[in-house]
């Protein structure tokens, strides 16, 4: 990128890099609180409510206790209340317990390599309940809690969650369920959850699900296929999800979820897009936060003074993105905010890699 060295430009291209630097660090903040179930002792959230704190404020307080972070730092406390405080909600059961799935399928057992059985979400527990929010280029992570034990049906490898039925995947469906009609096609097998709610649809006419894992079609009909309703709008065919999509397009709504995360997901979320921009991919919002965190990286390496030497190697997917953006932007001129927001964009992030 050339980028013109007007004071203001700079500054904007300052803020916005320590906006981004500031999601990768709440983001990897919340990565280790989400990886525990007993930060948050339900005894001691009590005890702050009888002192006059509100109940995310007690969850507030005990975090910054966690993380040995000091209450009284005003950088601090914009942060945890901006970040944490705004986006920490208490769950309501019933909301997903009624859910027509989860009513439905309820069974757990095991096949191979796979197991189907529950997993518990414990009282106060934090967990992302749904795709992230932007606002501007601010991430903010939708963080979740029930008061008492909450069982969700997960599909496992090992110790391995490979899908669940919990509230993020209810909630982060929801999007994609809601636009599905006609003929539509399903990439990625799971437990099936999207395929039975579209099934319930009247304007889905047919479901073609892609799963290309032999023993998840097993355990799915072994475990899953006899509680569907409609079965005869669904059909399961084994193959690879890439090479299928290469060679059918005909239908009017295709879906993808073939990750476990975003960054799990990003080299196949490109993979789709490349072969055809009009899929719809689960997450899809974070997938474009991580594209734009790349863009942002290489912006700050190039007021910093980075060269084309420095884009010859890649150790991980996102240094190769890097990279590719490098190659693609390296004579684009941005001259003021208007050329920095537009290199920013989701479409012009997306465009860029393929």
């Amino acid at each position: 990128m050339v980028i013109d060295k007007n004071p203001e430009l700079l500054k904007e291209i300052q803020n916005i890099i320590s906006v981004n630097n500031i999601n990768m660090n709440v983001a990897d903040m919340l990565m280790n609180v989400f990886s525990y179930t007993d930060i948050i002792d339900p005894n001691e959230v009590n005890q702050y409510i009888k002192e006059g704190w509100s109940e995310n404020e007690a969850i507030l307080n005990i975090l910054y206790d966690y993380l040995g972070l000091n209450k009284d730092d005003k950088d601090n406390q914009e942060v945890m209340e901006k970040y944490v405080l705004n986006n920490l909600k208490r769950l309501n059961p019933n909301d997903y317990l009624n859910n027509p799935y989860v009513k439905a399928i309820k069974d757990s057992g095991k096949n191979k390599k796979y197991a189907l059985k529950y997993i518990n979400y414990y009282p106060y527990q934090l967990f992302a309940y749904d795709d992230i929010k932007m606002q501007g280029y601010e991430e903010f992570s939708q963080i979740g809690y029930f008061v008492s034990k909450f069982p969700y049906l997960a599909l496992t490898q090992g110790n391995n969650i490979w899908m669940s039925l919990n509230p993020n995947e209810i909630e982060t469906m929801k999007p994609f369920i809601n636009k599905g009609k006609g003929h539509v096609l399903v990439l990625g097998l799971g437990m099936g959850y999207v395929p039975y709610m579209l099934s319930l649809k009247k304007e889905v006419k047919s479901i073609t699900i892609i799963e290309k894992d032999e023993d998840v079609i097993e355990l799915f009909n072994k475990l899953i296929w006899p509680k569907f309703v409609n079965k005869e709008k669904i059909k399961i065919i084994k193959d690879d999800a890439i090479k299928y999509i290469e060679k059918n397009h005909q239908y009017d709504y295709i879906f993808a979820d073939l990750w476990h995360d975003p960054e799990d997901g990003l080299p196949l979320f490109v993979s789709l897009k490349r072969i055809n921009k009009d899929i719809d991919c689960w997450l899809n919002t974070s997938m474009y936060a991580l594209l734009r965190r790349c863009m942002i990286t290489l912006l700050e390496e190039t007021i910093n003074g980075a060269t084309e030497g420095d884009y010859q190697f890649a150790k991980i997917y996102t240094d190769k993105v890097i990279n590719q953006y490098y190659q693609k932007t390296k004579n684009l001129p941005i001259n003021n905010k208007e050329d920095l927001d537009n290199l920013l964009k989701d479409e012009t992030l997306l465009s860029l890699v393929l």
